[in-house]
């Protein structure tokens, strides 16, 4: 369910260009008080004055002003193969859900990304060159495809799961791929999406048909991962002045994705038992769970890469100092970083 950009009314426009104003002072006051800012700030001068830049626009923005001025992936990514001169080439999942690839769609070893945006966003301009990267730095041999699931509130939850889920069996069943030459992965919400398929693998969801896995998936990457809806983890508070978002987007977005529905094992992979994950390891082989030390996610993030581990033994966790929420895809905030560095590094173990 591919949506239409909004057309925004007047009084939109105009809130919008305000929002616009309050980003700019924000930032101009940033780097008059930065010199002073203390630990609590970002330990970097310019990421704190992007940092608060980014917070002070996203809190005076709706969803609606923000899908308006964002394109579509199927868009994005049109406009992204031009300029780097390469066919776009996609694949039409059997609800109509589109996919893209990037890389060879002949190669060997698969890599199914579910992009980030708290449900209510397309990719981040950033998220194509990320994982245009990851596939051609990696090697010939693996390509990645980036699922255009419904954002919120066009569709919501379980209407991305199903989407993901649908994605996994069509490479299965359609295209014959391995599941041992698959990984599935994602940033932020798209992270989530990922944990909500694995559980589905371990436990159908209800409304989703099962999927039985014809042997284990090669790994699952979760960079940034919304573990928890909860806006009272420590780091919630510690790291509200470093990091690129704010627990108001999170209840924000969290509340329209969820539309009413209560937390699962699905939604929300913190809000089950530890227990609940038992069987994982007969899922997939390797996980990999990288953060920044600098977001509001991380001790929520680390709670699940412990829970993680206590029922997989092979569970990798990166926690990057001085750096933010999913920084990686951030491409006008710096991008890169040691997350990066440590998801390639975890590719290419893959070959």
């Amino acid at each position: 369910m591919v949506y239409t950009r909004p057309q925004l009314s007047l009084r939109e426009k105009a809130s919008l260009a305000v929002a616009i104003l309050r980003a700019l002072f924000a930032g101009l006051l940033a780097s008059l008080t930065g010199p002073f800012r203390g630990p609590t700030g970002s330990p970097k001068y310019v990421n704190h004055v992007k940092a608060n830049m980014v917070r002070a626009f996203v809190d005076s923005t709706t969803t609606r002003q923000l899908q308006a001025i964002a394109p579509p992936l199927s868009e994005a990514y049109t406009a992204y193969a031009s300029k780097h001169n390469f066919s776009p080439q996609s694949l039409t999942l059997p609800c109509g859900t589109r996919a893209f690839w990037l890389g060879d769609p002949s190669a060997r070893k698969l890599i199914i990304w579910f992009h980030g945006g708290g449900y209510s966003l397309p990719p981040d301009p950033g998220h194509l060159p990320f994982a245009h990267n990851l596939a051609n730095s990696a090697s010939p041999d693996i390509a990645v495809l980036m699922l255009e699931y419904s954002l919120v509130p066009h569709a919501t939850y379980p209407h991305q799961l199903r989407e993901g889920v649908e994605l996994l069996r069509y490479c299965i069943t359609d295209m014959g791929r391995r599941a041992e030459d698959i990984t599935i992965g994602g940033d932020s919400a798209g992270a989530n999406l990922a944990m909500g398929v694995l559980g589905h693998l371990l436990h159908p969801h209800p409304k989703i048909p099962p999927l039985n896995l014809p042997g284990k998936l090669d790994s699952t990457i979760l960079l940034a991962p919304w573990a928890s809806f909860r806006s009272d983890w420590p780091s919630m508070r510690s790291n509200a002045k470093k990091d690129v978002v704010t627990t108001a987007m999170g209840k924000k977005w969290s509340s329209t994705f969820l539309d009413g529905l209560p937390y699962d094992g699905y939604n929300q992979p913190l809000s089950v038992p530890a227990a609940w994950w038992d069987g994982l390891d007969g899922m997939v082989r390797d996980i990999l769970i990288v953060a920044g030390a600098d977001e509001i996610l991380v001790d929520c993030i680390v709670e699940l890469a412990a829970r993680l581990a206590g029922v997989h033994g092979r569970v990798e966790t990166v926690v990057a100092e001085g750096e933010w929420h999913d920084m990686p895809t951030l491409a006008a905030l710096g991008g890169g970083g040691v997350q990066e560095d440590a998801i390639r590094a975890f590719v290419r173990a893959r070959l």
